[in-house]
């Protein structure tokens, strides 16, 4: 019901004179000559929340206090009132709505040739769900005007060319699914299926991040001061650390990877049971993105500047900048002059560490809400039992990801059955000395549900069995055989043991 932004996109047509310098080419090259003139305008409609919030009054010192709507299953915590959020600053089909544009032009291979932000007052024509307009692309057009078709049509044509545009030049893609949760009428969690993942999103996710670089290119260029969103590139020693993991599992890293490195190794193991442990050992190399007046770009995004624009109803970063933008569109910031009013070095610090810790509480209050409530379902299901895949590997145990539900249970090492267990948690493996057993990341395993403790958020597993490796002839359903002529641990192993490495536990 809180709907942010809008979207416009009109193919322009090509210029009628003929360059000078085009003139004796080839025919190859007459065709190329609309290189680099613009063949598309995309329009990025921002509701204007700043004009019904203004600094310094009681809605702002109560959005400025909250930081960031906070979304649960089923319903949300909003950063403004609903009369805002969901009335006058919602972009609502047929209703004319203040908006801050973004108007981007691109040639035909999908670069940026230039831009403009405006004030707008803008009528949204039709409101489309991601299912509704993923429907029309795949030839569904259903009742929808030749106009709609036409437009979700051009959307998915330049969305394509702007990815690509953005992969080449680095952006990384990391592939954690996620579910939704379906919910009973008494709030209680009956099922759950795959989000969606239809390109619909990827179209409105390659939009919106353009419309926020050509905002922060413009504040830029003015040499205003200003709140970006910020990702610096990963930590030597975090990155170093998960290129030792990674080789270990037999997917080659460079000691110092580039993103293009990244890219590639994504690439490789998707699909792969593998793939969701790797994908988190990526994000867990990263450092956390956050805001701040720094100007070091955004490294997931390969964005050299970066800043939040486009969610000024949930995200109060959003509406910082769109008030920097009326004063730009004021004419009280101009090239190298700067007025009064516009914000300091030291506000833009105080407010980027008080904006990052919001958003990370709210983050992590839609997850623990979620993992309660699955676990919540969970709690009737105990001695279910269910074939998950290890994700990670630690000192006291392993955690194996439920394949419906996404959660993931801990299988503690005194639960692995009778046997001597060596724990090697640098390469994520852990190898039974009896019966040479080895239980690794990416590792499909078969564990019962054996507790559920809500108080601590946590789901405790007991293991049943191992898939054997891929062209093994063993049975496939229980564990490896035991070794004959082993009574006990390997000579030197101890009962109970430490070390950097390692940990030894019956």
């Amino acid at each position: 019901r809180d709907f942010d932004d809008a979207i416009s996109l009109v193919a322009l047509k090509p210029s009628k004179k003929t360059p000078r310098s085009s003139q004796g080419k080839s025919a190859r090259s007459r065709r190329r000559r609309g290189a680099g003139e613009a063949a598309w305008e995309l329009g990025v409609h921002i509701a204007d929340v700043s004009t019904f919030v203004p600094e310094g009054g009681e809605l702002d010192a109560d959005a400025s206090e909250r930081g960031t709507s906070v979304y649960f299953p089923g319903h949300v915590i909003p950063m403004l009132p609903e009369v805002l959020s969901n009335g006058l600053c919602s972009l609502q089909q047929g209703e004319p709505r203040l908006c801050k544009s973004a108007f981007i032009q691109y040639d035909a291979a999908g670069k940026v040739v230039g831009a403009r932000i405006a004030n707008t007052v803008i009528r949204s024509a039709k409101r489309l769900t991601y299912r509704q307009a993923q429907a029309i692309l795949d030839g569904k057009v259903g009742r929808f005007r030749n106009t709609i078709v036409e437009l979700v049509k051009r959307m998915d044509k330049l969305a394509r060319l702007i990815r690509q545009r953005r992969l080449d030049d680095g952006m990384i893609v990391l592939d954690l699914r996620e579910v939704e949760l379906k919910f009973d009428d008494k709030d209680r969690v009956i099922d759950a299926e795959p989000t969606d993942d239809s390109f619909t999103h990827t179209i409105i996710e390659m939009f919106m991040v353009e419309a926020n670089e050509a905002v922060a290119r413009l504040l830029r260029g003015l040499r205003a001061p200003f709140l970006r969103r910020i990702h610096p590139e990963p930590d030597e020693a975090a990155m170093e650390s998960v290129t030792k993991f990674l080789r270990a599992a037999g997917h080659a890293l460079p000691k110092s990877p580039t993103q293009a490195d990244v890219q590639e190794l994504l690439a490789r193991v998707k699909g792969r049971p593998e793939s969701y442990a790797v994908n988190l050992a990526i994000l867990k190399s990263m450092q956390q993105a956050e805001y701040s007046p720094r100007d070091i770009g955004h490294f997931a995004l390969a964005s050299d500047c970066y800043a939040h624009f486009t969610s000024p109803i949930r995200r109060y970063p959003d509406l910082i900048v769109h008030r920097l933008l009326q004063m730009y569109l004021d004419g009280l910031v101009r090239r190298g002059r700067m007025h009064s009013d516009v914000p300091d070095e030291a506000k833009l610090v105080d407010w980027g560490r008080r904006l990052s810790y919001a958003s990370r509480r709210a983050e992590s209050a839609e997850r623990e809400y979620r993992t309660l409530k699955i676990l919540q379902l969970l709690s009737e299901h105990l001695g279910d039992t269910f074939k998950g895949i290890i994700t990670s590997v630690t000192n006291f145990g392993l955690f194996v990801q439920h394949p419906k539900y996404l959660i993931e249970g801990l299988l503690r090492l005194e639960n692995l059955g009778d046997d001597w267990w060596d724990v090697d948690v640098a390469t994520g493996r852990i190898i039974g000395q009896r019966t040479r057993q080895v239980l690794a990341i990416g590792k499909v395993v078969t564990v019962q549900i054996s507790e559920v403790n809500l108080s601590s958020r946590q789901l405790n597993l007991q293991f049943v069995s191992a898939a054997a490796p891929r062209g093994s002839s063993k049975d496939k359903s229980g564990p490896a055989p035991i070794r004959k002529g082993r009574k006990g641990p390997a000579k030197g192993s101890r009962k109970v043991g430490r070390s950097r490495r390692t940990k030894r536990r019956r």
